[in-house]
């Protein structure tokens, strides 16, 4: 009896062990994301009054806890954790490479704030998402950080069932298509700017390497789709938390579930680059375009035009939406060049997806 209790404890701290990373992770997530979301609508509220806002302190706090999880999976890796999954070494230190890339990810992000400071300092507080250490947190830290936890999801690094694992991966991949939309800007946080060209072409330019890396992984008819419905699902989440907390929420998220459908659809008879960017780029703007045509955005307020600094970009972007409207040629430009820059996406996805070696056919058996 004595030795059964104690194999049953020595297990139990193994699990642990093994999962550790995956706990401080998933809070980090949750921490990252609520930071950010309430971040932009902090700046819109309120304006930029010092870095140490509460949303600051939640995205660098999540930051920090997806470095530690990395950490962890570091320090237990080579203590003995069970490896399953090709791993990363610089010197003495080795951790499966999605872990890895997920402590790359977190110290870019952490390095973009002494930055950011340094810009607020020199040029004042921002009026938009696009400044240079914004840029480099979301696309060089963000994005990098989702990537690393949906291949450590993959190549079952943590040791869970095959539904489980699966679950994770597309929760995961939501997270880069999540981060790739909450990048665009002013076309993430308001309606009424997304105009019938630049905005479908930035979509198509950026989405389907979310959608390709998830099926490379999955392998399944459905694998963009689910992606699409989960980043949806969290990305209303959001909005409703906002709104219901007083905060001024983002736009609703745009359609690229219509694109992802058209994508799973025409896979299953073709793997073909073109064909498949060409579904997704002319179902996204059909289905986004009727979108915004039947619940049409209202225009911005009195009170987004009342600061001067923040005047020129919202009438330089509603403009550009005047100029452009969904109901002209527009669109069918929007889908004709949308559809190589879908394609070229989608191939990024699905090469990245070969160099980190995230074929399920290569995942060691659990």
């Amino acid at each position: 009896m004595a030795t059964l209790t104690l194999r049953r404890s020595t297990f139990s701290s193994e699990r642990a062990l093994e999962l550790a990373p995956l706990a401080i992770g998933l809070l980090g997530l949750a921490l990252g994301w609520a930071g950010s979301a309430w971040d932009v609508s902090w700046h819109r509220l309120i304006g930029r009054d010092t870095f140490w806002t509460t949303p600051h302190l939640g995205i660098y706090a999540g930051t920090m806890l997806s470095g530690m999880a990395a950490l962890v999976a570091t320090g237990t890796g080579m203590h003995g954790r069970p490896i399953r999954a090709r791993e990363l070494a610089i010197g003495p230190l080795h951790v499966e490479r999605g872990m890895a890339i997920v402590g790359f990810g977190a110290l870019a992000v952490i390095a973009a704030g002494p930055f950011d400071e340094l810009w607020h300092r020199t040029f004042g507080r921002d009026v938009d998402m696009w400044s240079p250490p914004h840029v480099f947190a979301i696309y060089g830290g963000g994005i990098l950080i989702y990537l690393g936890w949906t291949v450590a999801a993959a190549t079952n690094v943590f040791g869970l069932s095959s539904r489980l694992r699966d679950a994770l991966v597309i929760f995961f991949a939501s997270g880069i298509v999540s981060t790739l939309i909450f990048g665009m800007n002013f076309y993430y946080m308001m309606g009424w700017s997304r105009e019938a060209l630049f905005y479908p072409l930035l979509v198509c330019a950026t989405v389907p390497f979310a959608l390709a890396f998830t099926t490379e992984l999955q392998q399944e008819w459905f694998a963009a789709t689910l992606t699409a419905l989960a980043y949806a699902a969290f990305a209303l989440l959001t909005f409703v938390a906002l709104r219901t907390l007083g905060w001024l929420p983002p736009a609703f998220p745009p359609l690229v579930v219509a694109g992802a459908v058209a994508m799973d659809i025409l896979r299953a008879r073709t793997r073909n680059a073109w064909a498949l960017g060409a579904a997704f780029a002319v179902a996204f703007v059909v289905f986004e375009g009727a979108r915004l045509l039947t619940f049409t955005p209202a225009p911005p307020s009195a009170g987004s035009l009342a600061d001067p600094q923040f005047r020129g970009l919202v009438l330089t972007y509603y403009f550009a939406a005047e100029a452009r409207p969904w109901l002209s040629a527009w669109p069918i430009a929007a889908a004709l060049l949308g559809a190589p820059l879908a394609a070229a996406s989608l191939t990024l996805g699905r090469v990245a997806a070969r160099v980190l070696d995230v074929n399920p056919a290569a995942v060691p058996p659990r």
